[in-house]
């Protein structure tokens, strides 16, 4: 079951503002800023082409971010990046407001350990479902407070 990203106000500004600042400049203002380029790629479309892949891997992440659950296994997406936590190495879960880079587009966070010592945080926006799902598939997962 496939679970979407919980997404605070703050996160959508600065994606979106990123994302904004980084192909509208360049199309409409084409000598706004300095670049400090050889001459042979001092060119508009190459700043154009560079700027907008950068604001496309940006974006991604609004689009691409969530988690599922599927086949015993914890997968996440955030953006371009994947990762894959067998539900049965989860340890325990506990919520989390941490304000560190995570696959998360909120504050509002489940820290779940896995493994022997390693630690994710995600924001699914159901979050007490994406827990029931988990303790289906594995009942002796601890839910901390």
């Amino acid at each position: 079951m496939y679970y979407p990203s919980k997404r605070d106000v703050w996160m959508t500004l600065v994606l979106w503002a990123a994302f904004f600042l980084m192909t509208i400049p360049p199309v409409f203002f084409p000598k706004l800023g300095v670049w400090m380029v050889p001459d042979f790629l001092d060119k508009q479309w190459i700043r154009v082409v560079i700027l907008f892949t950068l604001a496309c891997f940006i974006i991604s992440f609004w689009f691409k971010t969530g988690y599922t659950i599927e086949e015993g296994n914890l997968k996440i997406q955030y953006g371009p990046f994947k990762k894959n936590i067998p539900i049965h190495e989860i340890k325990n879960i506990r919520e989390t407001k941490n304000p560190f880079a995570d696959p998360a587009l909120s504050m509002d966070k489940l820290e779940i350990n896995y493994a022997k010592y390693d630690t994710i945080a995600i924001s699914p926006k159901n979050k007490s479902e994406f827990i029931e799902q988990l303790l289906q598939q594995n009942p002796n997962i601890k839910i901390k407070q």
